[in-house]
């Protein structure tokens, strides 16, 4: 599976002498998104996926689920989740409803966006987008 990193880098400003490097911190990671599962004939379908983050922020996850099922038609579903993190690693369920078809067993693309948020802080960062992953839904 692939590994997405939204790494925050460290500002360097200047301090009299020299330069000191303020901490970075610490990386929010989604991974391990499995392949799919139909539901109800391909009306949803669900899987599963692991997120890590830092203790006290608000994790936002989006995920949307497209396939290309007959003559070009294409079934598609998202998914949404917002929680306070605990710290650490959590594996979630994902379901995404068909919106116009029902999904097939066969390849299918998931894309998506993650979003971590201080607790306390009413602004937060631009967040990641996913990259493009195939997935294989199956009964």
């Amino acid at each position: 599976m692939r590994r997405t990193t939204r790494a925050v880098t460290a500002a360097a400003f200047a301090a009299g002498v020299g330069l000191v490097a303020a901490a970075p911190a610490q990386a929010m990671e989604i991974y391990d998104i499995s392949n799919a599962t139909r539901l109800a004939e391909g009306a949803a379908v669900e899987g599963t996926y692991t997120v890590s983050c830092t203790a006290g922020t608000n994790i936002f996850v989006s995920l949307n689920v497209t396939q290309r099922v007959s003559e070009g038609r294409i079934a598609n579903g998202s998914y949404f989740k917002q929680w306070v993190c605990e710290g650490g690693e959590v594996e979630l369920d994902y379901q995404a409803v068909a919106f116009n078809m029902a999904f097939d067993e066969g390849p299918a693309v998931l894309s998506g966006f993650i979003q971590e948020c201080p607790a306390e802080s009413q602004v937060c960062g631009p967040g990641t987008n996913l990259p493009l992953q195939v997935i294989e839904i199956t009964d």
